[in-house]
């Protein structure tokens, strides 16, 4: 018997937007205890998933879908843990991109072309897609040289604007995607000097990927994207029922944003991360140290020329921020192929970098 599990990572707007994460993957399984999901909030999203999402902290866990008259579920693969009675043959591959045309600029899949010695294919593009250049109501709203960003059901809507004066404030340490904490001197993760670290040339933002636990455990996917912003760039989309199209533009500040657009969760002490409660999407990250620069999910963004939002982010490649904790609470199975999907993540952004 065959005891292969190919695993897809999928990049469809749909995807990206109810979860903000720059792709997602899934593991197939049998029907849930429904008793299990007591503590979860759905969401349907247009591609026909109702999407399970822990209430308290945002947690994606699973989605479920009609298919052929029977119910089709899948787990997310960043809540997998795995244990000893793991079939010891079970291989789990990952095995293709899908719905890359979505993204425009190819997404994350140009970071991952191989795991574990196993090329990862690149289904060919949909024939059935509208390239119809379609605006979401957030860009409607966004000043022309913003960058719009929303979840899939729209409750979060903001926009970013280019670094100006006020980007220069904010105090920062540097961060264990440019300096390895296990490894750097507390002395020189400080940052005494001061670098604005989170400013790069061509008025761009620095944006990482990060695979430690916590953020696993906060979206249920494996690799997590942010994109470094000063919170006086970032300006919500909030409700006005007086204005013209119901909304108007609020500055970012957690103590006086209106109750229902994002949702907080403590996930170590004095900090904090936000999601949006009507389709569980990853937003922010921030914490007490650093108050006003703010980890923005890249996922939520709607960037003209694609995904990974090249004109306004540029993207660290030299190391994948707590890359040592992919397999931390993980045993058997689960452990070797997220470790191999990490390694294989390292070893594309180098490639990437030397072909860019």
């Amino acid at each position: 018997m065959d005891d292969t599990v190919a695993i897809s990572m999928c990049h469809c707007d749909s995807c990206r937007h109810a979860t903000g994460e720059i792709c997602v993957s899934y593991h197939p399984i049998e029907a849930p205890v429904l008793s299990d999901l007591n503590n979860t909030s759905t969401y349907t999203s247009s591609d026909g998933w109702t999407r399970h999402f822990c209430a308290t902290c945002g947690c994606h866990i699973l989605r479920r879908r009609e298919s052929d008259g029977s119910p089709e579920y899948e787990v997310a693969t960043g809540i997998l843990i795995g244990s000893s009675s793991d079939k010891p043959g079970l291989t789990v591959v990952f095995k293709r991109h899908v719905e890359v045309s979505d993204t425009k600029d190819g997404g994350s899949s140009v970071w991952i072309s191989e795991v574990d010695g196993n090329k990862i294919d690149l289904d060919p593009e949909p024939q059935s897609v509208d390239h119809a250049v379609k605006r979401h109501p957030t860009e409607t709203r966004t000043p022309k040289d913003a960058l719009p960003a929303s979840c899939d059901c729209g409750t979060v809507s903001f926009h970013i604007t280019r670094p100006d004066a006020t980007s220069l404030l904010p105090r920062s340490n540097f961060p264990d995607l440019t300096h390895a904490y296990c490894s750097t001197p507390a002395s020189t993760l400080s940052n005494p000097s001061n670098v604005k670290w989170w400013l790069c040339p061509g008025e761009k933002y620095r944006a990482g990927t990060c695979t430690c636990r916590s953020c696993r455990l906060i979206s249920g996917f494996e690799i997590q994207t942010w994109a470094f912003v000063p919170r006086s760039n970032i300006h919500f989309h909030a409700p006005s029922p007086g204005s013209v199209d119901g909304t108007t533009t609020v500055p970012l500040d957690f103590q006086t944003l209106p109750a229902g657009i994002l949702t907080s969760y403590a996930s170590s002490p004095d900090v904090q991360r936000e999601f949006c409660g009507g389709c569980g999407a990853t937003v922010f990250w921030h914490d007490k140290w650093r108050p006003d620069l703010i980890d923005v999910s890249v996922g939520l963004l709607r960037a003209e020329d694609g995904a990974r939002a090249e004109a306004w982010l540029d993207w660290w490649t030299e190391r994948v921020s707590f890359s040592d904790d992919a397999e931390t609470g993980r045993v058997e199975s689960q452990a070797r192929w997220a470790r191999g999907l990490v390694s294989g993540l390292e070893k594309g952004l180098e490639l990437w970098t030397q072909e860019g």
